[in-house]
């Protein structure tokens, strides 16, 4: 199986150092984040990494270049930022007709690949996505789901708190090269906004995969300072 990493937003939640260092390369628990993704992949057992830049492009080059597993990782440039959906379509070349991986580039997950792909094979869905519970869902994508544990409705960027746990998107997908085949090539879509939704109306499943604990998300500086913390 490939995988994606989605790499190319401009981090402004980071602040002012979002706007020397594209996120993915921030140093967490002392290395670039974006070395621990890609050791995170591969010891999924990913054989190829897309990475989709526009913010800083240059500095993610250069890092990739200079990885050992430089010869297993292809860089997408985006003129434009096409949003999480957009950006996998217009990288769907470098990942192939089949079954594929998207990870967030600000997420860690320690949840292996393979597990996901077991609940998506057995599910025949068309997309499995990982959710973990929380109760603080403030700027997060929420999904509601079905009594047999399928998502049913998606709601984006929550702004408050909910009255007891909501299921959060963690960020890490199994995907179906055909969901994202016959989007509109380079146009700027969200998975949880658009692809999600437009394929719950079409009748395809959408499948999720409960982690046992939340991620860790580095969106944002007050999230990069926890993440430094947990991780050392």
């Amino acid at each position: 199986m490939n995988a994606m990493i989605l790499a190319a937003g401009r981090g402004t939640r980071l602040g002012k150092l979002g706007r020397t260092v594209p996120k993915i390369l921030v140093n967490v628990g002392g290395e670039p984040l974006l070395a621990r993704q890609i050791r995170y992949l591969k010891e999924s057992g990913i054989k190829r990494i897309v990475i989709n830049a526009h913010h800083l492009a240059d500095q993610i080059e250069s890092f990739v270049a200079g990885h050992p597993l430089a010869d297993d990782i292809d860089i997408v440039m985006e003129a434009e930022l096409l949003g999480t959906a957009g950006g996998v379509r217009n990288a769907l070349p470098y990942l192939g007709a089949d079954t594929f991986a998207v990870l967030y580039g600000d997420v860690i997950v320690d949840e292996p690949v393979d597990r996901v792909a077991e609940t998506h094979r057995r599910l025949g869905a068309a997309v499995t996505l990982t959710l973990y519970r929380a109760t603080e869902v403030e700027g997060k994508g929420t999904v509601e789901l079905t009594p047999a544990g399928t998502a049913s409705a998606f709601h984006e960027k929550a702004s408050s708190d909910v009255a007891g746990k909501a299921y959060v998107n963690a960020g890490l997908y199994v995907v179906e090269a055909s969901l994202v085949q016959d989007l509109a090539a380079n146009v700027a879509l969200d998975f949880g906004h658009d692809v999600f939704p437009m394929a719950l109306a079409r009748g395809q499943l959408v499948g999720t995969h409960l982690l046992d604990a939340p991620v860790i998300d580095i969106g944002t500086q007050s999230m990069l300072d926890l993440a430094h913390e947990k991780l050392g």
